[in-house]
């Protein structure tokens, strides 16, 4: 075996949960480019000569083929214009956009799996004199994800976001991402029902795995709720096209969709001059690790995430080091804002 064939192998449990949702994505993610059907049909072929099964072939190729997708989407249509901000834009991508078979977004394994494809693709290109410059020369997506969950947004990072917004609506979405520390595909979703205004509860109906829970909401964040639901959704309301049952609204009227989230958010890191490779999931993962380092139980954590285990949650936050303090209280609102 290859030492490329031999690395791809420790990717082998994610293979095998790949192959099964093959069909989906190739449907999905449909490339036009003669130019680029071609390089897909010559890399799956070069899988196959280095040692990969057929199967296994169809599933690292399925990364590429998104990649190759979405650089269509991006009009650059010439494999040698690709640049290291391409791929670095690709992975953050990667990291908001929805999983098309199990709902929430994709794993870290899967998208390490996807980054790992691509690794080999550029090399191979270069190897074969294909292209003159490796965009992922001074990249390296490939070692354990778990360690790539780091905690990149501070308290005074979220403070600097929330001196960014101008509206209550700005001010509501940090709330639900951050505050409330929904998944995107749970902050999509979220319907005015589900924000009971008056208790001060926001409730999630279908979190991964189908588990439901109810989050309370912060002073803070309950004040911001209700500065958007009263003052600026009524006019953003469409009684013909728009979604009266969302409680996010775009500026056409309907259902904020997880996109609009990551694009809203990522607006806001421009202009406080945050770390470009925070996405939403790492909204999540800072509200966890700064309501743990206050002393929450981990337990309270667990269910204010959503998370099956609590095993899941200690490691999703790297608190093995820290030492907790006995508290369950969730009203800080300096940490829900």
């Amino acid at each position: 075996m290859t030492q490329e064939s031999a690395k791809g192998a420790a990717y082998a449990k994610e293979l095998r949960t790949a192959r099964k949702n093959q069909k989906s994505v190739m449907e999905k993610f449909i490339v036009y480019s003669s130019e680029y059907r071609s390089l897909y049909s010559r890399f799956t072929k070069y899988l196959k000569a280095i040692g990969y099964s057929a199967a296994s072939c169809k599933t690292l190729s399925a990364g590429m083929r998104e990649f190759l997708y979405w650089l269509e989407k991006r009009k650059i249509l010439a494999i040698e214009e690709v640049r290291e901000r391409d791929i670095e834009s690709f992975y953050l991508y990667q990291q908001d956009r929805p999983n098309l078979m199990k709902g929430g977004t994709l794993s870290e394994s899967r998208i390490t799996l996807h980054m790992y494809t691509l690794k080999l693709f550029f090399s191979h290109l270069l190897d074969t004199d294909q292209i003159e410059i490796n965009p992922m020369g001074n990249l390296d997506y490939t070692r354990d994800y778990k360690r790539r969950r780091e905690n990149l947004l501070s308290h005074h990072d979220i403070e600097k976001l929330y001196g960014e917004c101008e509206t209550a609506k700005q001010r509501s979405l940090l709330g639900i991402i951050y505050g409330c520390g929904l998944r995107r595909e749970e902050a999509a979703k979220l319907n005015t029902k589900d924000v009971q205004l008056k208790t001060g509860m926001l409730y999630v109906r279908e979190g991964k795995g189908g588990r439901k829970r109810t989050i309370p909401l912060s002073k803070t964040v309950l004040n911001d709720f209700k500065d958007y639901y009263f003052n600026e959704r009524p006019k953003e309301i469409n009684y013909r096209t728009g979604d009266l049952e969302a409680f996010m609204l775009n500026r056409i009227g309907k259902r904020m969709s997880g996109e609009t989230y990551s694009n809203e958010v990522r607006k806001l890191l421009d202009k406080a001059e945050l770390d470009k490779r925070i996405s939403l999931h790492h909204f999540r993962h800072a509200i966890a690790t700064h309501l743990l380092e206050s002393g929450m139980k981990t337990e309270h954590v667990k269910d204010f995430l959503g998370h099956m285990s609590i095993e899941t949650t200690q490691t999703y936050t790297h608190i093995t080091t820290k030492e907790m303090k006995k508290t369950t209280a969730y009203e800080d609102t300096r940490l829900l804002r």
